[in-house]
């Protein structure tokens, strides 16, 4: 036998054993007889190929298979199971989905009522009922759960006796206790206050009524009279339009008087600034009296002597009187200038 071969023969021996091994690992034992079934469901999330099916908690098998079911319109999912030849489950059997973990482990579990026999069981290829339970369901039975309720519910009764006991009994010194004393209080407080409307109402629901049709009255008579009111409103408003304008012609006339008085003015002052302008300029070229001070230097240093003069007239008349004095002798003078020379004057 030529090498090539030997190596063809190991090289289909190899593939054989991979496959075998494979559908080994996933839970199928390709040399042993087996039962084909299909089931369907709504959803198999977590459910993957190997997964195994399980009857009282033995494993019968392996889910082989999981896809959607062609032209479904309800998008239902389709599972082989691959079960040992020897197994046999009744047509009604039902696969249920459960959870074998908290970690998201599945399993199939095949349930019927009793064992079958003959043309009771199911042929493979035939479609099997599915159904899938939750996580509590799963770890518990029906009887379990029940009773497991049952008794979380007399725990949590317990614990509200105690509660109410502690918080709301009338006897406590709870803040809650209170609190609820107070609102009974207002409640009984609200409800006579209640009943003392209810009676007032009723007591002055004569008085009320004779109110509204007052009113109602009333507002037919405006309603009767809306014409005139109207007529009234557009008079008022045609006698404020000509107050209005009768106090801003008015106002117009007292502001043209008082432009006409300022034009007057103004035309008189601008005069007399020409008449004063025209008197500058004569006294600058040296017309009249203060045009000769302003322009004749001479005059100004002789009217300058002359005040000095009179300021030194003055300031003897003063300080000398006797000399101005009528009827004095001239030697009475000369005693007094001698008197006044010795003194120091």
């Amino acid at each position: 036998m030529s090498n090539e071969v030997k190596i063809g023969l190991l090289a289909i021996t190899a593939l054989g054993l991979s496959l075998w091994g494979y559908n080994f690992i996933m839970g199928k034992n390709a040399l042993t007889a087996s039962n084909i079934f299909y089931v369907e469901y709504e959803t198999v999330e977590g459910l993957q190929k190997g997964t195994p099916v399980r009857i009282s908690g033995l494993d019968v098998g392996v889910v082989a298979d999981i896809y959607l079911k062609p032209g479904d319109p309800e998008r239902k999912v389709v599972v082989t199971l691959d079960l040992k030849k020897n197994t046999d489950v009744p047509k009604n059997t039902m696969a249920t989905i459960i959870a074998t973990g908290f970690m998201g482990g599945k399993a199939i579990v095949l349930e019927y009522d009793r064992p079958c026999s003959g043309d009771e069981c199911a042929k493979s290829g035939d479609y099997l009922r599915g159904r899938t339970k939750g996580l509590l369901a799963s770890m518990m039975g029906p009887d379990a759960a029940r009773e497991y309720v049952d008794i979380l519910k007399v725990g949590l009764q317990d614990v509200l006796d105690s509660l109410n006991n502690a918080l709301l009994d009338e006897s406590s010194d709870s803040p809650i206790s209170k609190t609820m004393k107070d609102l009974r209080l207002t409640m009984g407080n609200l409800q006579s206050s209640t009943a003392q409307l209810d009676g007032l109402m009723r007591r002055s629901s004569g008085n009320i009524e004779g109110t509204l049709r007052n009113l109602d009255a009333v507002t037919g008579t405006l309603r009767a009279n809306n014409d005139k009111i109207k007529n009234i409103l557009a008079n008022a408003d045609n006698i404020s339009a000509d107050l209005a304008q009768a106090d801003l012609q008015q106002t117009l006339a007292e502001v043209k008087t008082a432009i006409n008085s300022l034009s007057h003015t103004l035309t008189s002052a601008d005069a007399a600034i020409g008449s004063v302008n025209t008197t500058l300029g004569k006294i600058n070229e040296g017309e009249g009296t203060l045009g000769l001070l302003m322009q004749d230097e001479g005059l100004y240093y002789e009217l300058k002597s002359m005040s000095t003069n009179i300021d030194s007239l003055v300031n003897d008349i003063q300080g000398r009187p006797y000399r101005y004095m009528p009827l004095k002798s001239r030697r009475k003078v000369q005693k007094y200038d001698r008197q006044d020379a010795q003194d120091g004057n």
